[in-house]
């Protein structure tokens, strides 16, 4: 939603220049490549593809057996409708645990319907839904009984009817680069300074980074990523991110890795930096998306569940909002056992706070200050109120 006395003008703006329009007519001229066109058990099926267990579910095309992938049409919702685009992400912290090499941390949009748009969008985007609802229909039928089943769409309200919000997940977006090992010695070691100069030589395209240590609450000396230096995969320093502040955050190898995430046409189809998707996927965004399909059977908290997800596997803007950038909040962590730092002057008051002693008494600097209140005083202060009888 927009701010009371922001005026959104993009979305009367697509009216009237025929943007929902033309969208409509591209979408429709993809075919089943477009996934309100694709049918589940018709143009694409179930392959069991997985290095682990085998029990998560993939798709492949019907006709060719090829991995099945689809475009995806929608507006970017607000974060309070299940978008998690931040530089926590998908993280969820158990038992007060920072974010570190080892977690998994994702990016996530829910997509709306189009503000505004034309009867043949409308349609479009409610083909999507409908496909969506048919293959977790389906494959719901082959989870174990009494599994829990967490879907790719979700309700904007609880008493809608029906689902009118399509969830889609990004690749990971902190990784190792390659060749570093997680076996190796991962504390901190103290290091001269280099300037930025310095820092540049002998480094790799696939790591923007100059920095080994990223849980600073500082961005000193932080590479911002040059126009020419942006490309798919490239590693960056995470702390590029206006967010990853603080004890939260406790990455030592992993990076910041680039997403296919790509400017309108008008903008060239250039590569969007992630330290500027925030601004640039800001709610309202009109953004297609081709995606693949996963269902993920595992075992969480002692409950068999099936997680049905669409991957992003590149994302372009369609037409930009002007609905205000969302603010991204610094996580912490849970204050129960606090740090009692003497440093801190009210915890130094704390401290030192004793009622069996008494405070001295301050001597007065000239004049001879407020004059105590006799009770003779109140009592005629009394009897001058005006009470009802």
């Amino acid at each position: 939603m927009s701010s009371p006395d922001i005026e959104v003008k993009c979305f009367s703006q697509r009216v009237a220049n025929g943007v929902y329009d033309r969208v409509a007519d591209a979408i429709t001229s993809l075919g089943k490549d477009g996934l309100g066109e694709a049918d589940f058990g018709i143009d694409w099926t179930t392959t069991v593809q997985d290095n682990y267990s085998g029990t998560n579910w993939s798709y492949v095309n019907t006709k060719d057996g090829r991995p099945f992938r689809t475009n995806i049409v929608g507006q970017i919702a607000t974060s309070t409708c299940g978008t998690k685009h931040s530089a926590k992400g998908t993280h969820f912290t158990k038992k007060n645990v920072p974010l570190s090499d080892s977690d998994t941390v994702k990016w996530k949009w829910a997509l709306s319907k189009p503000t505004l748009c034309s009867p043949n969008l409308m349609d479009i985007w409610e083909n999507q839904l409908t496909s969506i609802e048919d293959w977790v229909t389906e494959e719901s039928k082959r989870a174990p009984t009494g599994s829990k089943i967490n879907t790719c769409i979700t309700k904007s309200a609880s008493d809608l009817q029906y689902a009118d919000l399509i969830i889609l997940t990004s690749q990971r977006i902190y990784e190792k680069a390659e060749g570093v090992h997680h076996n190796q010695d991962a504390t901190p070691r103290r290091t001269k300074r280099k300037n930025a100069e310095d820092s540049m030589i002998g480094q790799q395209s696939s790591a923007a980074s100059t920095s080994s240590a990223t849980t600073s609450t500082t961005t000193t000396n932080v590479v911002i990523p040059a126009p020419d230096k942006v490309a798919p995969g490239t590693l960056y320093d995470p702390r590029i991110l206006p967010d990853y502040r603080g004890s939260y955050f406790q990455l030592r190898q992993n990076k910041l890795k680039q997403l296919n995430i790509y400017e309108s046409t008008d903008n060239g189809l250039k590569l969007i930096p992630m330290h500027e998707t925030y601004s640039k996927l800001r709610p309202g965004t009109l953004i297609l998306a081709v995606c693949d399909a996963h269902v993920y059977n595992m075992v969480q908290n002692g409950q068999l569940t099936s997680t049905f997800q669409l991957g992003v596997q590149a994302m372009k803007v369609l037409d930009p909002s002007d609905e205000p950038v969302e603010e991204r909040l610094i996580p912490i962590l849970s204050t129960t056992s606090v740090d009692m730092s003497k440093d801190d002057s009210a915890i130094a008051a704390f401290s030192t706070f004793d009622i069996t002693v008494s405070p001295a008494k301050k001597k007065s600097k000239g004049g001879k200050g407020k004059k105590k209140r006799k009770w003779t005083d109140h009592i005629a202060c009394v009897s001058r109120l005006d009470l009802p009888l």
